[in-house]
């Protein structure tokens, strides 16, 4: 099957870099590349929905010839479940299963549109609240001044985003978290607000490390992808039998 695999806010496609390798071969990993980072650097960043999803489908319209997937972490988990409903309502296909990771359940969200007005200083406290990016490249004001516009658009993408009432993905989901993670995004009650987006088979797991476990616990990140990927893959076959 086909993975999309969706990052972090601030975040390229560079993440995923070493995840074909630790896959099994059945699982083709396809990282999607956002706005202003990696291959599309020179791309302005998006900081509205619409436009950001119509990027997206039709980067993945050629590769729904087989089953898919979707993880995405922290902010990619949010746009995991809009590409998923607009893969379904353009396409009319479904994927077997979405896996969230890092994120606050959708129906949890508080709206807060200020990121694209909000000073600098408040856009370093956040990054230094989520310990992503290391304290030295945050004092380099070349560096800064070359990523915050992009920055300033996914926490906007974000704060803006609006759960809509539709008919839950028929999927299986699987949602992580991680031990060291703000206390709201790794508290059991609420990750299990994340199972409404779904019609199939729900689980969550926790993995060791803080928002970032991602990168720091990578390996244990994708054992429990491959195990729920394995899952939903058995249960569709059945289904088709």
């Amino acid at each position: 099957m086909n993975l999309f695999c969706l990052p972090y806010a601030g975040a390229s496609a560079a993440v995923f870099r070493e995840w074909r390798s630790k896959l099994p071969a059945w699982i083709n990993p396809i990282a999607l590349h956002l706005p202003a980072r990696g291959v599309r650097q020179q791309m302005a960043p998006l900081h509205q929905w619409p436009a950001l999803i119509d990027l997206l489908v039709a980067d993945v319209t050629p590769h729904l010839d087989r089953p898919f997937a979707i993880f995405g972490h922290s902010m990619g988990a949010l746009i995991a479940v809009e590409l998923a409903h607009a893969i379904r309502q353009r396409r009319q296909q479904s994927l077997l299963l979405l896996c969230a990771s890092g994120c606050e359940a959708p129906s949890r969200r508080q709206w807060n549109d200020g990121w694209l007005s909000s000073s600098r200083e408040a856009l370093l406290a956040e990054l230094q609240g989520l310990n992503g990016t290391l304290g030295d490249l945050l004092m380099n004001d070349e560096f800064m001044a070359l990523v915050l516009p992009m920055i300033r658009a996914d926490f906007h993408l974000c704060g803006t985003y609006r759960r809509r009432d539709r008919a839950p993905l028929a999927s299986q989901l699987l949602v992580l978290a991680g031990t060291q993670d703000k206390p709201h995004l790794r508290d059991p009650e609420l990750l299990r607000c994340w199972w409404s987006e779904v019609s199939g088979a729900c689980r969550t797991e926790i993995v060791n490390g803080d928002h970032f476990f991602i990168n720091s616990h990578r390996q244990e990140v994708i054992d429990h992808l491959v195990a729920a990927l394995s899952d939903a893959s058995v249960a569709s076959r059945c289904a088709i039998a």
